[in-house]
């Protein structure tokens, strides 16, 4: 039963520890923002705006979260690789809530839609009995490569 959990731990382990160690600020700091990128938010909206740097500072914002995340995780693993059901969700909730914040109002970009995606698989793992199990077996490494792709073709390279 203990290495049943210690391989989705260590699968969703691996999977964050690419977006942990990207490098995305160096994409951040040189080049014009797109044509498209200063559209207003529409008319009497009361919601906030998107972020300044759009799917650029979303990109940056979902590495910081995730590898919150994957620490989170990290330090809550157990001698023997697993990891307490509580403190995964702890993770998760964290994660999600940070990504929700991030995405705002933000329009439907291919960014935001991977992102939401992403979130929305860990919110559930979060309310699973066995979260790291749930989280592996939700498709988490498809969403994961969608979000990588949609933050590379914004301009940020990340690995999530």
């Amino acid at each position: 039963m203990r290495a049943s959990r210690i391989v989705p731990a260590a699968l969703l382990l691996a999977c964050l520890t690419g977006l942990a160690g990207c490098d995305s600020d160096a994409d951040t700091t040189t080049g014009a923002a797109p044509a498209g990128s200063g559209a207003a938010a529409p008319a009497g909206s009361a919601a906030p705006a998107a972020p300044a740097g759009g799917d650029k500072e979303l990109c940056t914002t979902l590495n910081k979260a995730a590898s919150a995340m994957k620490g989170g995780i990290s330090d809550a693993q157990q001698a023997d690789g697993s990891v307490a059901a509580k403190d995964a969700k702890a993770a998760f909730a964290k994660f999600h809530k940070a990504v929700d914040e991030a995405l705002g109002a933000a329009g439907t970009t291919e960014v935001t839609t991977a992102a939401r995606a992403v979130a929305d698989e860990i919110a559930k793992a979060a309310q699973a009995e066995d979260p790291i199990g749930a989280a592996a077996d939700a498709g988490f490494a498809e969403l994961s490569e969608n979000l990588t792709s949609a933050c590379q073709t914004a301009g940020v390279k990340i690995n999530f």
